[in-house]
Parts: structure tokens; C-alpha cells; sequence
């Protein structure tokens, strides 16, 4: 008989066990593969062992995916809802092995399986068909996980970097990027009013401006204890400090309360938590006025009262 290159040779027996019910002979790495997407995110090292393509870490094997599914849960924040339409076994008998262990030998069409991976917090996306979209995913993560700008895929060692890695890849343009960023911005925003629903009744909202290459921002945030009496620090914007002051006349307030779902009712006391405050007498009074006007009354920091005491 003629052998294929990379199948070792198998003895009756074992082959007797890969023999699926009622079906044809499975090669020595298919396990399971027929049922589960879990296999989309690992590769078998022997007969004991597997290998997730995204982290490397090794796990055994007892031809069960549960711990597996866990582990793209736990470490990647792959959801788990992406495994529910595939069946697993019930029980979980992997358990995590941090030593290394040499690779077996895998069937041709397993030695170029790569990775697949969604986003984090995907609970809205489907899942992904082509590498080049899960590449280009990563690469969105890393630009707002690390504060990159989009024009990083136009920097010349980058392009070498990924080159190495991905022979052959087409960078994305920064406009695409800037696409995909905004769907998992709206992601993430939908993920945010979800979980304020569900959270207390009673919440503080807190202002905090920052300098940044000369230009003034303010970012607004909402801090409430949740149901379970957790403390939570949800950021809600970060804009541009123009001509109506860090407080927006109160308007951009009442706006990103709405935006999100909440009432006005619902926060008693607004903290400015500006570090450096230069501002002028009349911008001060400006700004309360204008505050004033959208029903919001402004009490002095004491804090800095006695800091400008000293």
C-alpha cells in the first residue's frame, strides 16, 4: 500500500479507536475535529498533548475539548458563545502543562493550519473566514490596546516585521483600519450600556482634563458601586476642551447621559478631577454661568481652595 508523506505508520489497534462509527478511518490528528471549532485554535502534539497556535501553550489531551474551550475563554477572551452551535464533551479532563514538549508529526494538511482567532469582547461579530481579516483584527487591537496611531502600518520596519511573519500579507490602509476600529468601538459601547443597565441606580459623574502635545482634552466617566458591590470606573468620552470650558455648558453632559441610556436623576454630584487648573477668574465665572443654565450648580473643589491657601 501506498503511504502518504508525513502519516506515520499505525498499528490495527490504534486505528480500530480513530475509526469513527459507522464512517471512514480518521488520521491520526482528528479527533474531534469533525465536531468542535475549538480544533480551528489548536494543533495535536502526539497523541497526549495539544498546542494552542495563539499563545503555544500546551495542554494533554484526553479527547476532551472542554478545558481547551476554557482556556480561549479564559486567556484570549475568545467568547464562548462562538463554540455553542459545536458539540463537546462533558466532562474536562486537559489539564494546562507549562513544560515544552517536541512536536509530532502531523499530517500534511495540519502542518499549515494556523490560528484563527476573534476579538475580544466579540459577543456581536461572527466569526472570522479569512486570515487576512484576523490579522487585521489583531492589528486593531493593538492599536487601541497600545495607543499606536493608524499610520503605523505605513511605518517601514513594521512592514518588514509582518513581512517576516505573514510572507506575502497586504497591509490594510489606514482607512480600512480606521473602519474596522469603529465597529469595535460600537462593540464595546453596546457591551457599556448593557452592563449600566444592569448596574446600580445611583452613580458619580467625574470630569478629568489632561494636556497632551499642547492641546487640552477632558475625559468624563461614570463611577458606581454595581449589584455586586463592585467599584466601577466606566469611561464614557474624551473630547476636545473648546470655547464653552471642560463643562460644555452642562449640554455635552445631559448629551453623553442620553447617549448612554441613563438619567440625569440618577447622578447626584459631577467631581472635576483636573490636575493643573490655570484657568482665569472669568472662565471660571463663564463656566458656571453656563452651567447654571443646563441646571447644574457648581461647588469649588476645597482641596484646591487650600492648595491656592499655601
Amino acid at each position: 500500500s501506498t503511504l502518504l508523506p508525513g502519516y506515520p505508520l499505525m498499528s490495527p489497534a490504534k486505528r480500530k479507536r480513530e475509526k469513527a462509527p459507522g464512517g471512514p478511518e480518521l488520521g491520526p490528528c482528528s479527533v474531534d475535529r469533525r465536531k468542535s471549532k475549538v480544533w480551528n485554535f489548536y494543533r495535536k502534539l502526539g497523541d497526549a498533548y495539544v498546542e494552542c497556535t495563539i499563545c503555544r501553550k500546551q495542554l494533554s489531551f484526553h479527547n476532551s475539548t472542554t478545558t481547551m474551550r476554557e482556556h480561549l475563554v479564559r486567556k484570549h477572551h475568545i467568547k464562548d458563545a462562538f463554540f455553542s452551535s459545536s458539540s463537546s464533551s462533558s466532562s474536562s479532563s486537559s489539564h494546562l502543562r507549562e513544560d515544552q514538549a517536541p512536536e509530532c508529526d502531523l499530517g500534511p494538511q495540519e502542518s499549515f493550519k494556523r490560528s484563527r482567532q476573534l476579538p475580544p469582547e466579540s459577543g456581536f461579530y461572527h466569526p472570522l473566514e479569512s486570515r487576512w481579516e484576523v490579522v487585521v483584527e489583531l492589528l486593531v487591537e493593538m492599536i487601541f490596546k497600545d495607543l499606536q496611531p493608524l499610520s503605523v502600518v505605513k511605518d517601514k520596519g513594521f512592514g518588514l516585521l509582518l513581512g517576516f511573519l505573514e510572507p506575502g500579507f497586504q497591509l490594510p490602509s489606514p482607512e480600512k483600519l480606521r473602519e474596522v476600529l469603529r465597529g469595535r468601538y460600537q462593540v464595546a459601547k453596546k457591551e457599556l450600556e448593557s452592563y449600566l443597565r444592569g448596574a446600580g441606580e445611583v452613580a458619580v459623574l467625574s470630569l478629568q482634563r489632561w494636556r497632551c502635545r499642547r492641546r487640552s482634552y477632558v475625559s468624563t466617566a461614570l463611577n458606581l458601586i454595581d449589584d455586586d458591590w463592585r467599584r466601577a470606573r466606566c469611561l464614557l468620552e474624551t473630547r476636545g476642551v473648546g470655547e464653552q470650558g471642560a463643562w460644555g455648558a452642562g449640554q455635552q453632559l445631559q448629551a453623553i447621559l442620553q447617549e448612554f441610556g441613563l438619567s440625569a436623576e440618577a447622578v447626584f454630584c459631577v467631581v472635576d478631577g483636573g490636575a493643573e487648573d490655570v484657568r482665569g477668574g472669568e472662565e471660571e465665572e463663564g463656566e458656571e454661568e453656563a452651567a447654571a443654565a443646563c441646571g447644574w450648580r457648581r461647588f469649588p473643589c476645597a482641596a484646591g481652595v487650600l492648595q491656592r491657601c499655601v
